[in-house]
């Protein structure tokens, strides 16, 4: 299957493949702010030795606001921000972190530990982004990701890739935008794609992979060829069995 094909690629010419032979410039991913609800992991990477590192103990049962997280991802500890955007963290107390990208919360997070903790450093991960994929793919799920940047493609390769049944110029997705769901059709197998503002997923994207429009052709007439041709093959033999006995 091809992906990201220009006109010249289905020509025969000789490829020089030390060189560039064309470019697209991305557009920059939009940065995701924390919301109510959202479950995120965080970790506190201190010179502090760790038995008073908080952060690094298993056992939190003191925390009313910490839970196993089950998700695409598995089983994750995590923190839960509450309705009103605020966490309750050891050490610090309530902290609102809604509004804030992961990197302002990790810097906000690190700078009220910085007096109570040895050159504190903090890293944050959001454990509730997901996305589905649907339609002509092989396995179609709720997928979850701890990396911050993740293409449409990468999203459909977890899925298992467009299945032979699949449309690759017909790619919906629907993205929930505060109260109003866009929904836009992806042409992947153009390169110009790239520079696209839904290149990169967005936490809650559904992505659904359109049949082509011989779909119905293409899955029963090759389930129930082999039929034909047998059914084919006797009534022939029958005739010919006639015809010469006469």
């Amino acid at each position: 299957m091809a992906y990201l094909k220009e006109g010249d690629d289905y020509k025969e010419i000789e490829l020089d493949y030390d060189s560039v032979m064309r470019s697209e410039k991305v557009i920059p991913l939009q940065l995701l702010t924390l919301r109510p609800f959202d479950q995120i992991k965080i970790e506190v990477k201190t010179a502090t030795p760790d038995e008073y590192n908080p952060y690094l103990l298993i056992d939190r049962s003191n925390a009313n606001n910490l839970q196993n997280i089950g998700g695409p991802l598995g089983t994750i500890v995590g923190f839960n921000i509450d309705e009103n955007g605020n966490i309750e963290l050891p050490l610090i107390g309530d902290v609102k972190l809604s509004e804030l990208t992961i990197n302002e919360a990790e810097r906000l997070l690190q700078g009220k530990l910085k007096d109570l903790m040895d050159e504190p450093t903090v890293y944050i991960k959001l454990l509730n982004f997901r996305f589905t994929v649907l339609g002509e793919v092989k396995s179609p799920a709720i997928y979850g990701t701890l990396n911050r940047e993740i293409s449409i493609l990468e999203g459909i390769a977890q899925a298992g890739g467009v299945d032979e049944l699949g449309d690759r110029s017909r790619i919906k997705l629907i993205r929930k935008n505060n109260d109003i769901a866009e929904v836009v059709y992806i042409d992947l197998n153009s390169e110009s794609f790239i520079a696209s503002p839904y290149y990169y997923l967005q936490q809650e994207d559904v992505i659904i992979v359109m049949p082509l429009r011989q779909r119905p052709f293409l899955k029963y007439f090759s389930q129930n060829l082999a039929l034909v041709t047998s059914i084919t093959g006797l009534v022939i033999s029958i005739v010919t069995l006639v015809t010469t006995s006469r």
